[in-house]
């Protein structure tokens, strides 16, 4: 099956605030919308805190959701910030800076790579789950 008959969509987002909150609801419109409300609560964590890092780091940014198979969803962010993400180190006493680790435990694989534009911050998440598939 070609990539483009398989569900996705391509997103523009401004760097503000609103545009997290925005990147959540619309995953999981689409999400719900493709049947796949089992992927929703990660995927929409996942898209936050992707989101997130761009809003602060970058100028044009471009959130790309897809479901490459039955099982997987991949998020992307595509920014104009051409330095890569890094985790930070963890600081008990602070009210953030967990993100990436967070990403990190609800992704089955994350990372990113550079672009003639800036780069891209991926994030594969799956679930045993597929539609029209006897139950385990």
């Amino acid at each position: 099956m070609d990539f483009l008959d398989r569900p996705h969509f391509v997103l523009a987002l401004r760097p503000v605030d609103t545009a997290v909150r925005a990147a959540r609801e619309i995953v999981r419109t689409a999400l719900e919308s493709w049947d796949r409300p089992d992927l929703t609560g990660d995927v929409e964590l996942i898209t936050s805190e992707l989101v997130t890092n761009a809003v602060r780091h970058a100028q044009n940014i471009t959130l790309v959701l897809y479901l490459p198979d039955e099982k997987t969803a991949v998020v992307e962010v595509w920014d104009d910030n051409p330095e890569g993400p890094r985790e930070a180190t963890p600081d008990p006493q602070a009210e953030g800076g967990r993100g990436l680790q967070l990403v990190g435990a609800l992704a089955r694989s994350w990372g990113w790579r550079a672009t003639a534009a800036g780069k891209v911050t991926w994030a594969k998440t799956a679930t045993a789950f597929a539609p029209d598939a006897p139950p385990v």
